[in-house]
């Protein structure tokens, strides 16, 4: 009972966290609207270069996860983001993006070789990617909150996911399905807009829906990261 408690205060505090750094930083909720612009654009430029197209297209997804990287760790470091950490961001993280993504790409294609003639080989493909998932979910808060990087931070997300694995993926889980349901909700709303109004309002509220999960995680991961149960009670009792 005791470890609930102080899990339950472990989020709230994360919770009031990230919802007075988005009112602070509420701009930043534009950045995922940018973002998609951005590689929208790229993309349909380098789309007649087949597969030198198809790498720079990847950087600069990988480039774009870095600024979004970059932005929450000011968020929840500093409690403010401006433009020069959009811009910034955009390199601060982008080879640890792309050293982790090259690092899965491999396996996960010769796994998708391997499992096709493979009775139910789609299940089973889509069971590994759900396990990887699940596994490797701390990677985006081990990039920017630890010095982590290469390999070492499958094997930190792993070993983060194992002691962590109630306090970690319970919140998650429900936010993917809040998620999942406000959306669906928002739909019926705007669907009469203008299409542009309403891709715009869409985005919008996607951007600050992610937002705050992202910050909620960075939050709640620094609360996590490198402490026990133990010193969470202990913590608790003499907070």
């Amino acid at each position: 009972m005791k470890i609930l408690q102080v899990t339950l205060w472990i989020y709230a505090g994360a919770l009031n966290q990230a919802w007075e750094s988005l009112l602070k930083n509420w701009v930043v909720s534009l950045a995922p609207v940018v973002y998609g612009i951005i590689l929208t654009v790229i993309g349909s430029l380098v789309a007649p270069f087949g597969m030198v197209g198809g790498i720079f297209y990847s950087l600069a997804s990988s480039a774009c996860v870095s600024s979004a990287l970059y932005l929450i760790k000011n968020l929840v470091e500093v409690g403010k983001a401006n433009v020069n950490d959009f811009l910034n961001g955009f390199t601060v993280y982008i080879w640890d993006v792309i050293t982790i993504s090259f690092i899965l790409w491999i396996p996960m294609r010769i796994a998708a070789t391997g499992l096709a003639t493979v009775p139910n080989g789609a299940l089973l493909f889509l069971l590994l990617k759900l396990g990887l998932y699940v596994l490797l979910n701390a990677v985006p808060e081990l990039i920017y909150q630890s010095r982590t990087s290469g390999l070492e931070l499958i094997g930190a997300s792993y070993n983060f996911i194992v002691e962590n694995w109630i306090e970690w993926l319970i919140p998650n889980l429900i936010f993917a399905a809040a998620g999942y349901y406000l959306l669906d909700l928002l739909e019926s709303f705007i669907f009469a807009l203008p299409a542009f109004l309403h891709l715009f309002v869409y985005a919008f509220l996607l951007g600050l829906g992610l937002c705050y999960l992202m910050t909620f995680r960075g939050f709640l991961f620094a609360q996590l990261y490198g402490t026990t149960r133990r010193a969470r009670i202990y913590r608790y009792n003499a907070r």
